[in-house]
């Protein structure tokens, strides 16, 4: 007795797979994932298109905000400019030379006070060390301080938070 499997007709075979599936439901099955496929597939082009306008709307937001930075800093600034104005025009006016002074100094103080509002602060160079990361030496001349002592101030420094503006423009101290 021979172990022999029954041949099959072709009819059986076409109509038949392993695990007993038929090829109509192989069909719907390779249809649906098609159309699955298809659906993940537009879903994915959705996300990338959502990604490139988030970027977008990104990178113009920040181009604003470095555009406008400023723009509080001016506004407190315009007051300023409006004091100015009024100088050189009662300037004009009047030729009383202690009132302008005093008006320019009033406008200077408060051109101070918004400086110092924002964080921004002047060096305090005459009598202190010579420091290059805040001070430019102009020129070195013998006197009675220290050598390396600043001992005149030409231009005055500014800082801004730890970060200096400008460095003061200083006379530098050779000695005696």
């Amino acid at each position: 007795m021979q172990n022999e499997e029954s041949p099959m007709n072709e009819q059986d075979y076409e109509g038949t797979m392993e695990g007993g599936e038929t090829t109509t439901e192989l069909s719907e099955q390779i249809a649906q994932l098609q159309q699955e496929n298809q659906a993940l597939r537009e879903k994915a082009l959705r996300a990338i298109a959502e990604l490139e306008n988030f970027r977008r709307r990104s990178q113009q937001e920040v181009q604003s905000t470095i555009q406008y930075a400023n723009e509080r800093l001016l506004r407190e600034l315009l007051p300023v400019v409006d004091d100015i104005n009024r100088s050189v025009e009662a300037g004009n006016q009047s030729k009383d030379f202690d009132s302008f002074f005093q008006g320019v100094a009033m406008v200077r103080d408060k051109v101070m006070r918004l400086l110092e509002s924002q964080g921004v602060k002047p060096i305090q160079a005459v009598g202190a060390p010579f420091d290059i990361a805040q001070h430019d030496a102009l020129l070195r001349q013998p006197s009675e301080a220290p050598e390396d002592t600043v001992v005149g101030e030409i231009e005055t420094g500014y800082t801004y938070g730890d970060r200096v503006l400008r460095h003061a423009k200083v006379i530098v101290s050779a000695g005696s």
